[in-house]
């Protein structure tokens, strides 16, 4: 009796409990509807329509003083006001094209009527204002708290900013032109690019000297790409003052994230990474007033499809399968195109539909291979279709049977279970025939000679309460027969699966997880749950009792708790060696069933490792492709450690996720790096790995700076006499990075191709000069490196002397071209005088007589050298004989130290000495000889 009048308590407190939660959630529903209602009208004309961006816009009608939620493309009507929250966006598109756009923090009231056009009142916050969609070319009047009015002529743009607090409203124009008007009645007229400030209480419309043109005070991005987004700055500006640009986290730029200063443009791009930023703009003028907005950037993740998945296949026998498409959609889509193709590059495409929901079905696709995919549509920033998810391929296929009744539940060797003498038991089977019946069979043996029950039901599920008398202990096999009148039913037996029927046996209470020798760090055990099952007797009558001791007898207790749940978070305990257990704390108090106890360790925190190099902001250098070495302290207990080199875009260049030492190496190419390292404790046992906290260091890294070689240039070409007369000077310099010491080299190209090393010098002078050097082709390098030994080479450049150009030969003026000196000129010259013209330059000059033999040769007769002279006289005449002779004269340059710079060309003369025997000798009387 006690049983009965137990179970029939808790079924009525079943009941109860199922009616109360049925009365709340009906009246949660009620609440929900009324919260979401939103109101139209049949007594107000239609203006326009109302969309939000992000979150939700609130809207009252001007004869109504409650405030309710707007859905997207909500109507509005005539002197409706609409206000928006922290981080709200809406936009209104009125019937005539004209778009508002209302950021946070916003309220106007809108009034339109055919004759007087469009009024906006603005009762504080931002909005922006287009017309350029108008089709009417009346103008829009913005009319702000503090009294001033705009007018915009059709086809203008303009962002107003209207303050409540007693500061300035701010009007800026983005395209066309508009009209102030103050509430004293003073007026200014602006055009693109201009923007003034009106101060409440003031008659002084005051330009403003720099104007932001795009983007507009609030600028929502959706990142879909997932790399930083491009954002253009454009301003327009009254004088030639630089503009600085500076982005910032913090919305009162607490911290500055960027600073760029421009000065020869209008306009510069921004990187917005996902997140919040702001961005402001100012002039050394306007630096206490700076123009400011704010980027919003949200990561929108790829549309995922859910099913059918890849390689799905469907099946039908006459009737064309109703499939169902889902994916995983987002807040910002408005709406997704499905596409179902023939093809993988879904050109062609069956099925190509718009979807509001995440969720189709089609009905229409025959047998064949079909690919899918899904685009979702944002009409935040026109982006339109985008981020569109991977191509999904399924297959339908007809079947040219009738496949027999496939078996559900229970699964093959399932196990049945029961507690009191009764076996509850479902059967579920699928099959392509409609309203057929089934013969549902259990035995004792696969073939089916001992059948214990037999049923026919027109379902395709059976449920069935059995005696434990009727099905006990032991284990069965089950079948379906579908009795059909189609034949070409020809499979009407399923296959045959098998199940056990045991009695149920209540488990001791037991532990879940952590596992045995489980360890964690401290601050880390608060997020580690102690789960644990308490057996089937104390599941509806016992709370557990979580008991966590220092000891393994338990004789100190460090924590006691009682919970009505069966697992147990944000334990805080300090570092040490722990024990736990749980057990079942019943209606008298008394506990029960405690578990085996388990031990678990809390352990210190895992150092953080600090690099050593490179440091904060170090500029690195790399040569020949010699890698960048990292270092960094021991951290106590860590097994290994990771380290990642990301560069500005935060791409991983290089990585090394086990490292045994302290040390690693990257070949990084130039650019500006941030190293990332972590100290990673194996997992002992049970327990996860142990990883530190991760620390960062920004660095840069370029080739070293060569020895630039100033003089002389690469390829230059010296006159040849100006290499003799004047030194060849080469000079060179160290740029940022310093050379420790020089060593200058200059080859000359040989015939063979080969370079032969003519000068060295070697030390810290950073210039060489050589003199009188000869014709040729030259190849100079400076060799250096620094401190440290690195490289610091110059290149090689060229240098060609060119050859000396010959005097031109002496004007020889006497004696004559081939004269013949006979005897009679003899008779009459007891000399021979030789002279010749000076030639430009010569400094010397070289005269050489010379007798033609009848062979042809020459036999120098005499040589005069470097004379300075012009002329040459032969008083010696004893050295002529009968025959031809030759006389050349070479013009020379010599140095002052004798050294000969310059050679002519030979100028050659000839003359002829000839004279006859005479042919009768006149004989003398003799006289008489002395002596006789």
């Amino acid at each position: 009796m006690q049983k009965r009048t137990k179970s029939k308590s808790r079924r009525n407190d079943v009941l109860v409990v199922f009616f109360c939660l049925l009365t709340a959630s009906f009246f949660l529903y009620l609440f929900w509807r009324d919260l979401n209602a939103f109101t139209t009208r049949n007594d107000k004309e239609n203006i326009g329509t109302i969309s939000f961006k992000q979150k939700v816009a609130q809207r009252k009608f001007d004869d109504r003083v409650v405030w309710e939620r707007v859905a997207q493309n909500t109507e509005l009507y005539y002197g409706d006001t609409i206000r928006t929250a922290d981080f709200a966006q809406a936009t209104i598109t009125f019937n005539d094209g004209t778009t508002l756009d209302l950021y946070e923090n916003t309220m106007v009231q809108v009034y339109w009527t055919e004759d007087n056009g469009l009024q906006i009142d603005v009762d504080g916050g931002d909005i922006q204002v287009d017309t350029s969609a108008s089709t009417t070319e009346s103008a829009v009047a913005v009319k702000l708290s503090d009294g001033s009015q705009v007018a915009m002529e059709a086809g203008s743009a303009l962002a107003v900013k209207a303050d409540t607090t007693g500061g300035a409203s701010n009007v800026e124009v983005k395209s066309g032109t508009v009209q102030v008007t103050t509430e004293s009645g003073a007026t200014a007229a602006l055009t693109f690019g201009e923007s003034v400030n009106i101060e409440k209480g003031s008659n002084e419309i005051k330009k403003n000297p720099l104007t932001v043109i795009t983007p507009g005070k609030e600028l929502k991005l959706l990142n879909v790409r997932g790399e930083a987004l491009p954002v253009k700055l454009e301003w327009k500006s009254s004088d030639d003052d630089a503009v600085t640009v500076q982005t910032s986290r913090a919305k009162d730029f607490s911290t500055i994230e960027m600073t760029r200063t421009v000065s020869d443009a209008t306009s510069t791009e921004l990187a917005a990474q996902d997140g919040t930023f702001y961005w402001r703009v100012f002039t050394d003028a306007t630096k206490d007033s700076p123009v400011t907005g704010r980027v919003n950037v949200e990561t929108i993740a790829r549309a995922q499809g859910i099913s059918p998945a890849t390689a799905t296949q469907f099946r039908y026998r006459t009737t064309l399968p109703r499939l169902g498409f889902r994916w995983n959609g987002n807040e910002y889509a408005d709406h997704y195109r499905l596409r179902i193709s023939t093809t993988p590059d879904m050109q062609n495409a069956l099925v190509d539909r718009t979807v509001e929901e995440t969720f189709a079905n089609v009905d229409s696709l025959e047998a064949g291979a079909y690919y899918w995919q899904v685009t979702p549509h944002y009409t935040v920033n026109n982006m339109g279709y985008a981020s569109e998810s991977d191509v999904y391929q399924f297959s339908i296929v007809q079947n040219a049977q009738i496949r027999p009744p496939e078996l559900s539940a229970p699964a093959e060797n399932a196990q049945i279970t029961y507690r009191t003498t009764t076996v509850q038991t479902n059967f579920v089977w699928k099959s392509e025939l409609k309203n057929v019946a089934y013969d549902v069979q259990i035995s004792r043996d696969p073939a089916f000679t001992a059948v214990v029950y037999q049923a026919e039901t027109t379902e395709t599920r059976l449920g069935h309460n059995f005696a434990t008398t009727e099905l006990a202990d032991g284990t069965y096999y089950w079948r379906v027969i579908r009795k059909a009148t189609d034949e070409d039913d020809v499979t009407p037996q399923s296959e045959v699966r098998s199940f056990t029927v045991v009695k149920y046996v209540p488990q001791d209470n037991k532990l879940l997880y952590p596992p045995e020798e489980f360890s964690t760090e401290q601050a880390k055990l608060a997020g580690t749950t102690f789960m644990w099952k308490l057996s089937d007797d104390y599941v509806n009558n016992a709370q557990s009792v979580l008991q966590v001791s220092t000891r393994a007898d338990f004789a100190a207790l460090q924590l006691e708790r009682t919970v009505d749940a069966s697992y147990f978070d944000n334990m805080l305990l300090p570092q040490g060696t722990y024990w736990w257990r749980v057990g079942a704390k019943t209606a008298d108090g008394t506990i029960e069933g405690l578990t085996a106890p388990r031990m678990f360790t809390v352990l210190a925190e895992l150092g953080t490792p600090e690099f050593t190099t490179p440091k904060m902001n170090q500029e690195l250098i790399a040569y020949n492709g010699t890698p960048v070495t990292f270092t960094w302290n021991t951290v106590s207990g860590a097994d290994y450690y990771t380290v990642r080199v990301v560069n500005s875009k935060d791409q991983v260049i290089a990585q090394n996720l086990s490292v045994a030492g302290t040390s690693a190496q990257f070949v990084l190419p130039d650019d500006t790096y941030t190293a990332r390292l972590q100290s990673v404790a194996e997992a002992v046992g049970s327990s996860a790995p142990r990883v530190s906290s991760v620390v960062s260091v920004g660095f840069s890294v370029r080739a070293p700076l060569t020895v630039v070689q100033r003089l002389p240039a690469d390829n230059t070409r010296i006159a040849g006499l100006t290499a003799l007369r004047e030194p060849t000077v080469f000079t060179w310099e160290s740029q940022k990075d310093a050379a420790s010491s020089y060593r200058f080299e200059l080859r000359k190209q040989q015939k063979d191709g080969s370079a032969r090393v003519v000068e060295t010098q070697s030390g810290k002078q950073t210039r060489a000069s050589y003199d009188r050097l000869t014709e040729g082709t030259y190849i100079w390098k400076v060799y250096a490196s620094t401190a440290d030994g690195i490289p610091l080479d110059s290149a090689e450049r060229t240098l060609t002397i060119e050859p000396v150009p010959l005097l031109t030969a002496p004007t020889l003026t006497a004696p004559k071209q081939n004269v013949v000196m006979d005897g009679a000129y003899l008779r009459t010259h007891r000399t021979i005088d030789f002279a010749w013209n000076a030639v430009n330059g010569a400094t010397a000059y070289t005269f050489t007589l010379s007798k033609r033999n009848k062979n042809g040769t020459v036999k120098v007769v005499m040589t005069e050298k470097n004379t300075t002279r012009t002329s040459y006289t032969l008083t010696d005449l004893s050295v002529l004989d009968v025959g031809d002779f030759v006389w050349t004269v070479t013009a020379a340059s010599y140095a002052r130290d004798g050294y000969e710079e310059q050679r002519g060309r030979v100028a050659t003369g000839t003359f002829k000495i000839d004279f006859a025997s005479p042919t009768k000798i006149d004989t003398v009387q003799p006289e008489i000889m002395y002596g006789e």
